[in-house]
């Protein structure tokens, strides 16, 4: 063979070289047995030249048989083709010529060939049977070579024909069973086909975790709503529906229980919602809803309700039970928006505001949410341009030792002193960097410039007292507070004794191993911790064991009007008295005038801060503060 037909065959599968060298041998084995059989009647008959010739086309059967054994098929099916050919060639040169039975045996080769051979064999042999006629039909009736033999009686005529029938309808009935289990095998392929198609399409068009439609399909799905909403004069709502805190559960439970609560709220979700409704995972843990052909709002909000009531039920995994919420924003069409991308973006809003009035809420978007979103971009984008233009300013407000009345420390709090709007206080740009993060980079700039600050004023002689810098929870989550705590105090040479960092009861409750490795190792260098605004939160006990915290401090709320309140004396003498069994120190916050000091002093509480003692001034008042603190036993600013 050459290249060509070389590579035709190697490229054929295993299972192909396995057909194709079983129907050799059956094509083979069913020739030998003819021709076989024909040498012997012929021998029977005492006509020895016909035998020898039958008998050699079968011994050439036989040995394409054993090459075949030998996985050399494709020598076999040549010698097989061939060698027939020869055999019947010579059997009708020497019988009737044109008119001899033998003659039918040349189409049931080339049957053979087109089934064995490559595409060259089957050609050269229908060639060499054309040239081989063309020549016998010169050698007997232009140059006489050769004479016909007389015409055989009509039995070996029709014993000749019945032969060759038979071995040719054997090949035949092999090949349609071939072409059978071809199409039978094709009819499964394309059952196969179809079934992955329809897979695909589904996996394309479904959320593979949950099983629901997925963002693009409900898009198309909520678009294709619009569209007959618009036609029909109709209203929908979209509901932007968002889990609370899941991510507490990805991060303390393992992402398969996560996985696992997803797939049960899709399952929640789809029962609560009617066939017509249309639900679809956005991605993470947020679900979109639309509400079709709907008649009022009440409709929506029982809808709505229907799906915070299905959330909050406690739900099982892994033998653990779980206790979720979510929040949903809700856009309406055509009131609110009329495409899809403004109906999911004024629903977005509309959930971070349900979220900000305590989650598992609903809330309606509202216009006056668009101008407030709008207003928050602003002021992130300022924050980070006052940021790099380095706006940002600390003021400090003195901790006073409540029997002595002398300065312990200084609290610094950050403020921005914006260009036009003058000196804006921190409530009303840090929510903001916490959200945007900020908080990270203003917090890191809080803590080098205090610790710089309280090195200058110890180095001017102005007493050995600590300064307390305020963590957002965001630092410990997105940031390296660790390394930046080291940092400032190399930096500035600081001592840790002297430096208290205020983290609040949220961020306890959010903890995590590394942020447990974090506090050990900085109250391994010293570093002191205090918790804000204790008694507004969670104020576990737990966690001021587990944490090893210095310090608490009692929330403003509690202690002004405190001398006039006895319910609040009686929650501030509970909070000093647990800080005491447990060896910590308290401090007061929100002090406002000798009467509250008064007070939280007979309660037992040993530091404290507010307008009475100062408010929180620019770092040259502070020291000025300093100055005359060191006369006086405590000083009180006038209200400017």
């Amino acid at each position: 063979m050459d290249s060509h037909d070389n590579s035709e065959a190697e490229s054929q599968s295993p299972i192909a070289r396995e057909i194709r060298a079983k129907r050799l041998n059956q094509v083979a084995g069913i020739c030998m047995l003819a021709l076989t059989g024909v040498a012997v009647f012929y021998a029977v008959k005492q006509s020895w030249p016909l035998t020898l010739i039958l008998l050699f086309g079968a011994t050439m059967m036989a040995t394409s048989i054993v090459l075949n054994g030998r996985e050399r098929t494709d020598q076999a099916t040549l010698l097989l083709l061939y060698s027939l050919g020869a055999t019947i060639c010579t059997l009708i040169w020497r019988g009737e010529g044109l008119h001899d039975a033998a003659q039918l045996a040349f189409p049931a080769i080339l049957v053979i060939a087109g089934l064995l051979s490559q595409k060259r064999h089957f050609f050269l042999l229908l060639v060499l049977i054309v040239v081989f006629n063309v020549a016998l039909t010169l050698a007997t009736h232009v140059y006489g070579f050769r004479t016909d033999e007389p015409e055989n009686s009509w039995i070996s005529d029709l014993r000749d024909c019945i032969v060759i029938l038979l071995v040719s309808a054997l090949i035949i009935r092999i090949i349609l069973n071939d072409l059978h289990e071809a199409l039978a095998g094709l009819h499964i392929k394309l059952r196969q086909l179809a079934a992955s198609q329809k897979h695909l399409t589904f996996l394309s068009q479904h959320d593979d975790l949950t099983g629901i439609a997925n963002r693009s399909a409900g898009r198309e799905r909520i678009e294709q709503a619009i569209k007959h909403a618009n036609r029909n004069k109709q209203r929908l709502a979209l509901l932007f529906v968002d889990l609370d805190n899941f991510k507490t559960i990805n991060d303390s439970l393992g992402h398969d229980t996560g996985d696992d609560v997803l797939r049960q709220v899709a399952q929640r979700l789809t029962e609560v919602l009617r066939d017509s409704d249309i639900l679809a995972r956005q991605g993470g843990d947020e679900f979109i809803v639309t509400l079709s052909d709907i008649n009022d709002l009440e409709d929506v909000t029982a809808t709505a309700n229907k799906i915070l009531n299905a959330l909050i039920a406690p739900l099982t995994s892994k033998d653990v039970e779980l206790s979720i919420s979510c929040s949903i924003g809700i856009a309406l069409y055509p009131s609110d928006g009329n495409d899809y991308e403004t109906l999911l973006r004024l629903s977005d809003i509309a959930v971070y505001h349900a979220k900000e009035l305590g989650r598992n809420a609903l809330c309606f978007f509202d216009p006056a949410m668009y101008a407030n979103s709008q207003q928050n971009l602003r002021l992130i984008a300022e924050l980070r341009g006052a940021l790099q233009r380095q706006e940002f300013v600390l003021h400090y407000q003195p901790v006073i030792n409540l029997n002595t009345g002398q300065r312990v420390g200084a609290e610094a709090l950050v403020h921005w002193q914006h260009p036009t709007r003058g000196l804006v206080p921190p409530n009303d740009f840090i929510p903001a960097a916490e959200k945007s993060g900020i908080i990270v980079a203003l917090g890191e700039w809080v803590l080098n410039e205090a610790c710089r600050q309280l090195v200058q004023w110890q180095s001017e002689g102005l007493g050995d007292f600590f300064v307390a810098v305020n963590l957002s929870p965001v630092q410990f989550r997105r940031g390296a507070v660790e390394k930046v705590v080291q940092d400032a105090l190399r930096r500035t040479s600081l001592q840790a004794k002297n430096l208290e960092l205020e983290i609040t009861e949220s961020t306890l409750v959010h903890d995590s191993p590394q942020f447990m490795q974090s506090l050990q190792n900085l109250k391994a260098l010293g570093v002191k911790f205090s918790i804000d605004d204790f008694g507004t939160g969670y104020s576990n006990l737990s966690y001021l064991q587990r944490f090893a915290v210095d310090k608490v401090k009692i929330d403003q709320s509690f202690v002004i009007n405190l001398q006039h309140d006895p319910q609040k004396q009686s929650i501030v003498n509970a909070i000093i008295q647990m800080a005491k069994s447990m060896h910590l120190q308290t401090t007061a916050e929100g002090i406002e005038d000798g009467a509250a000091a008064q007070t939280v002093l007979d309660l037992g509480c040993a530091l404290g801060q507010g307008y009475y003692y100062s408010r929180p001034l620019p770092a040259e008042r502070f020291r000025l503060l300093i100055i005359d603190s060191l006369a006086k036993p405590a000083s009180v600013l006038p209200e400017e």
